[in-house]
């Protein structure tokens, strides 16, 4: 079930669904406006609470009444998680992925309300499932739940699979974000890794708020003909550029567990990214080269390292499968839900 307010209507809009066995609900209503920021979130936090009570009506009148509550993170969900708990007596566990927990992100640290409301969150919950060990220990340091299971991000292995083309450039996935995401110390490194390999290109999925300048970048750095900029694409175009490429690379200044990591083991295709979050968990000498965050000579290096090197395609594709499909991630979810019903 999904809640949300939206700008643009009037009238609450209520849409149910149901298939394969599977019941999806949609709530849009109207956004809470007003010139008192304070009256403003207060009626923005009571119609959210109402409309989601107005879906689990819903549902239990198609037939569905749960038997716990499954976030996926702790801001807003967990709100709704807390308050039912209360009113029915419904158990939750908590998916959580957020960066912003991480010392090296520190949004968590500064926000005043959110230090205040998810400690009650997390304190209340049976059970944390963060996506990263290094996720779990900033959590846990910032007294954020009492007991905690690491549980992967799950990924459609069904989408990313290898496939055989001739090979001929790197690819980044990401939000063009400069400040978090660093595109522009890749395409320094790159330039420095092309002068050696010039007929190797670079591919770049995603859009973000400093595309404009990243373009301008690349073409300030003599790159425009090597650099194709894809835009955000779905998987079965991603999975064709995956085929193409050496490897992907991210260069991160800070980050979780990234799922289009795993999105390349799946495809085949190994993976260069720097040591933070919970990246080094994940990554070792046979899925791909982990260097220093912001090291722009450790990159070109470790682009010339790739070219050098024979990944095994099948042991790549193996691992995505034994720890992130749908189905590992849906045993292990099966394991947690029984063990909180009891």
């Amino acid at each position: 079930m999904f809640a949300h307010s939206a700008p643009n209507i009037k009238e609450p809009e209520i849409k149910y669904s149901e298939e394969n066995g599977i019941k999806e609900l949609i709530i849009r209503y109207p956004k809470s406006n007003g010139k008192l920021p304070g009256w403003v979130s207060f009626i923005k936090m009571k119609r959210y609470k109402k409309y989601h009570d107005i879906g689990l009506s819903i549902l239990k009148e198609k037939g569905f009444s749960p038997d716990l509550v499954h976030c996926n993170v702790m801001n807003p969900a967990g709100i709704i998680a807390k308050y039912w708990r209360r009113k029915h007596k419904l158990p939750y566990v908590i998916t959580e992925h957020w960066t912003g927990y991480l010392p090296s992100d520190g949004r968590y640290q500064s926000s005043a309300i959110l230090k205040l409301s998810l400690p009650k969150i997390a304190k209340r919950s049976e059970l944390i499932l963060p996506v990263s060990e290094d996720l779990k220990n900033a959590l846990s340091s910032n007294n954020l739940g009492k007991k905690f299971k690491v549980l992967r991000n799950v990924v459609n292995t069904n989408k990313f699979f290898p496939e055989e083309k001739n090979k001929d450039r790197f690819l980044v996935v990401a939000d063009l974000e400069d400040q978090q995401k660093n595109i522009s110390g890749i395409l320094e490194a790159f330039k420095v890794f092309n002068l050696n390999n010039p007929e190797i290109k670079l591919s770049i999925a995603g859009g973000g708020p400093d595309e404009v300048s990243i373009k301008q970048k690349s073409k300030e750095l003599g790159l425009e003909k090597l650099v194709t900029f894809h835009g955000r694409i779905p998987a079965e175009s991603l999975n064709e550029i995956l085929a193409k490429s050496f490897a992907s690379i991210l260069f991160s200044n800070y980050e979780n567990l990234p799922c289009v990591i795993v999105e390349s083991f799946s495809a085949g295709v190994p993976f260069i990214a720097p040591n933070v979050g919970g990246i080094a968990e994940i990554i070792n000498k046979e899925r791909g080269i982990i260097i220093n965050k912001g090291n722009q000579q450790e990159l070109a290096e470790a682009l010339e390292l790739i070219l050098k090197n024979d990944f095994n395609r099948e042991k790549l594709r193996n691992y995505a499968l034994n720890n992130f499909s749908y189905e590992e991630i849906g045993q292990q979810l099966d394991k947690v839900y029984k063990e909180v019903i009891g």
